[in-house]
């Protein structure tokens, strides 16, 4: 086999409790290592990230505008590979064979373009809330979306809501192209394999505007490409190590929503444009889910129940955050009051 070059983009800033557990698990892939890039696009870090990086022989790039999004972008302009594989600086791959699994795939079959991993898995005697942080991200992803991101439930909720095309040992490939509210799948993480070549030939604006590759998705979608999900390929993520700093995230994430930053262009503010309008209702029906408090007590208590794990119980307390949050910088914004918006979780 010809080993095609795979570029892996990964966006760091003081990353060092994390980043040589990502870069020690691309050493170990089952893949030509002389046909893998290692981009590691920091946005300023102050603690070791860059000696870490250095000792792993990546390439820097200077990230000048910190925030996540600017930095995947310029993944997209300076890569050179065939494939464009995102992997955050809090993950590492489960399977020593991920790259290759992924890159026979999608040349196994000309219409795939990307391959997913199975899902999140969270290490053991990790933070207690980091299953639920992986499976669904935050209390208002969990309510707009209810995809569970889990390796354990991901393929399977794909399998039972959407149309498979075929299967074998190692993947299974999706067509969405005739579901009018496709299940939404991020790109831009979880070790994700990108056709990079397809998308620079189809999709210019992924390369001209800073947060376009976030929708990727529904762009690949609209020219009605396969998508295959590796079976048994799970993607370890530590997202958090304590309340605060999820809470953080949470915060982030809502700020640069409301404010329409480059972030919040690539998030839920963004992707409105691309999904069915009831998205734009059923948005601010996550104010009633909330103050009626039964609809949130009931999601707590069945997650919990059904995962086996006490610290779902937390979905609610933190569903009343978020909303708080929401009110709260809507409020600011209306009144013309600025607030720093640097990076997420910041």
């Amino acid at each position: 086999m010809k080993y095609p070059q795979v570029s892996i983009i990964i966006a760091t800033f003081n990353s060092q409790k994390t980043l040589s557990k990502a870069l020690e698990s691309i050493k170990r892939q089952n893949y030509p290592q002389d046909k893998i890039e290692i981009f590691i696009i920091d946005g300023g870090s102050k603690d070791e990230t860059l000696i870490i990086a250095k000792k792993y022989k990546c390439r820097i790039l200077k990230n000048l505008k910190v925030d996540q999004v600017y930095a995947k972008h310029l993944g997209w302009l300076n890569s050179k590979g065939k494939y464009l594989l995102f992997l955050d600086s809090d993950e590492a791959f489960g399977n020593r064979n991920s790259v290759r699994n992924k890159v026979v795939s999608a040349l196994n079959d000309k219409r795939v373009k990307v391959v997913v991993s199975s899902g999140y898995e969270s290490p053991r005697n990790n933070f207690q809330l980091s299953g639920y942080i992986n499976e669904f991200g935050d209390p208002f992803s969990l309510f707009m979306y209810r995809i569970s991101k889990d390796e354990n439930f991901f393929l399977k909720e794909l399998v039972r809501k959407s149309m498979v095309v075929y299967e074998n040992s190692k993947t299974v490939v999706f067509d969405f192209s005739d579901e009018v509210d496709p299940p939404f799948i991020e790109l831009t993480s979880m070790g994700v394999l990108i056709d990079r070549e397809y998308v620079k030939s189809n999709f210019t604006e992924v390369f001209e505007s800073i947060s376009a590759h976030t929708h990727l998705f529904y762009l690949l979608h609209s020219k009605k490409c396969l998508f295959a999900v590796m079976k048994h390929d799970p993607i370890i993520h530590r997202p958090a190590y304590s309340l605060s700093s999820y809470l953080k995230k949470i915060n982030s994430r809502i700020k640069n929503n409301i404010y329409g930053t480059n972030m919040g262009y690539a998030g839920f503010f963004g992707r409105e444009k691309y999904q069915p309008s009831w998205y734009g209702i059923k948005k601010f029906l996550f104010i009633p889910y909330n103050l009626l408090a039964f609809p949130v007590l009931a999601d707590c208590l069945l997650l919990s129940i059904k995962r086996r794990k006490p610290a779902y119980l937390m979905h609610i307390i933190l569903s009343f955050y978020a909303l708080f949050s929401i009110m709260y910088y809507y409020l600011l914004k209306i009144l013309g009051i600025k607030v720093k918006l640097v990076g997420y979780g910041t």
